[in-house]
């Protein structure tokens, strides 16, 4: 069954890339190619809803994987693992800023420097923040 809801989220992926696509195509075919914003957010929303109404079907068709799912969303294993994945991303993320930081300096970018600092604060902030929220939570 794990198996399965591996396959499924690999599945999900793949039909939301598809879903993008299509939608970018779809929009590029209505408004001749046209360059802009509006046509990722049409292609964004176009894939969330074709990803929400493969959802419902899959629902309907499998609801025992919906409640495997929860099942393993309370499992202690992958939570840590979960948690650590989810702490190196956050290093990983850290040290790219710091270099970009570092770029940005050698190249004498004041915007961007400043641009760079403040999202290294708030993102230390968020994750002190939640760590001290988390540790009286529990």
């Amino acid at each position: 069954m794990e198996d399965k809801l591996k396959k499924q989220k690999i599945k999900y992926f793949f039909y939301s890339l598809f879903a993008y696509l299509l939608g970018a195509t779809i929009y590029d075919l209505i408004f001749n190619y046209e360059r802009n914003g509006s046509r990722v957010i049409f292609a964004f929303i176009f894939g969330f809803v074709i990803r929400a109404l493969y959802d419902l079907y899959e629902h309907k068709r499998y609801p025992e994987m919906k409640e495997k799912e929860k099942q393993l969303e309370k499992d202690e294993r992958l939570i840590i693992i979960k948690d650590k994945a989810a702490y190196v991303t956050y290093n990983i993320t850290i040290f790219i800023l710091a270099i970009s930081w570092i770029v940005t300096i050698v190249k004498q970018n004041e915007e961007l420097n400043i641009f760079i600092t403040v999202l290294i604060l708030v993102m230390i902030a968020t994750m002190e923040l939640s760590k001290y929220y988390l540790s009286k939570k529990m």
